[in-house]
């Protein structure tokens, strides 16, 4: 009948969420997927949890999700690996603040600018 016909095989991977993903503290259900994709859940500290059950995701865990045709997989990794431009925290800033050269610096700030110096060089 369809001799020619290759058959096509769904391709399964599972997604690290890292802490500056756009999807950190939505529930599953909130993401938008690209046509013929499917959640299947999540990984968290090895426990798979349903996509029935819409959790929420945090950094750490391993979304799983599949393509049911091979040329949706590029679409779909691009949308799960969604991050903010720039790295951050609700907890800490990874941006340092450092005085610049341009800046000048009176004797009442000299202390703090020694004491920032020995904390952070």
């Amino acid at each position: 009948m369809l001799k020619n016909k290759k058959a096509l095989e769904p391709s399964l991977f599972g997604v690290l969420i890292q802490a500056n993903s756009v999807y950190c503290g939505i529930h599953l259900t909130e993401i938008q997927l690209p046509d013929q994709c499917v959640f299947l859940g999540i990984l968290r500290e090895s426990q798979v949890i349903s996509a029935t059950d819409n959790p929420p995701i945090f950094a750490g865990d391993y979304i799983l999700a599949i393509a049911t045709h091979p040329m949706m997989v590029p679409a779909l990794k691009v949308t799960l690996k969604k991050i903010h431009s720039v790295y951050y925290s609700l907890n800490y800033c990874l941006l340092e603040a450092r005085p610049t050269a341009s800046q000048s610096v009176d004797s009442d700030d000299s202390e703090v600018i020694t004491s920032f110096n020995s904390t952070y060089y």
